[in-house]
């Protein structure tokens, strides 16, 4: 079991790496698989909040959570080209094939559109990437829907932690922190009525 509590603690106490913990729980996240495994997500809007408590700039937090999840994206990518079909046979699609299956079924129902809602939805994330290199996506493409995609992940998965981290240190940011979630929200249910538009059709 990975222990979320022990590696936050172990930042709190040497918070010259909470920039590093910001990339790598970004990383574990969005990477291939990995995600599934260990919950990136808590330990990514724990760790914001460590950088709120250290006085990072959220510009600062915002590039590096964006910046590693676009990277570990591009890499699932380029590992599902090279692995092609033969990803069935590998683990751990071999002993659990459904996980594979969602990401394709999805990616054949939605393509593009999927990619990108795909980032959103916790049990296709870790698979989306991947799936989408073996099925032939240009590489072209799944970049400038990932790169656009993480505009919005970045934000929506870091500042809560981060403002709501500020809003108990300091309550001058309290409006800051109900404007970041306002916008989350309206981002939201854009993204929400273009997938069941999408959906509809």
């Amino acid at each position: 079991m990975f222990d979320i509590d022990g590696v936050i603690l172990w930042l709190q106490q040497n918070p010259e790496w909470v920039a590093w913990g910001l990339f790598l729980s970004a990383f574990i996240e969005s990477f291939a698989i990995i995600g599934i495994f260990i919950p990136g997500v808590v330990l990514l809007i724990g760790i914001s909040g460590l950088a709120a408590a250290v006085d990072m700039h959220p510009f600062y937090v915002l590039i590096i959570v964006y910046s590693s999840s676009c990277v570990a994206d591009i890499t699932s990518f380029l590992i599902g080209i090279r692995l092609d079909k033969k990803i069935s046979s590998v683990w751990p699609f071999k002993s659990n094939p459904n996980w594979l299956r969602k990401g394709q079924d999805f990616f054949r129902d939605y393509g593009i559109l999927g990619v990108f809602v795909g980032r959103f939805i916790g049990p296709i994330r870790p698979v989306m990437p991947l799936t989408a290199g073996t099925m032939g996506m240009k590489f072209k493409h799944f970049l400038s829907v990932d790169l656009f995609s993480g505009l919005i992940w970045a934000p929506l998965y870091s500042l809560p932690g981060y403002y709501g981290t500020k809003l108990l240190l300091k309550t001058s940011y309290i409006l800051e922190f109900i404007a970041g979630l306002l916008l989350i929200s309206i981002l939201a249910i854009v993204l929400f009525k273009k997938f069941s538009n999408k959906s509809k059709n």
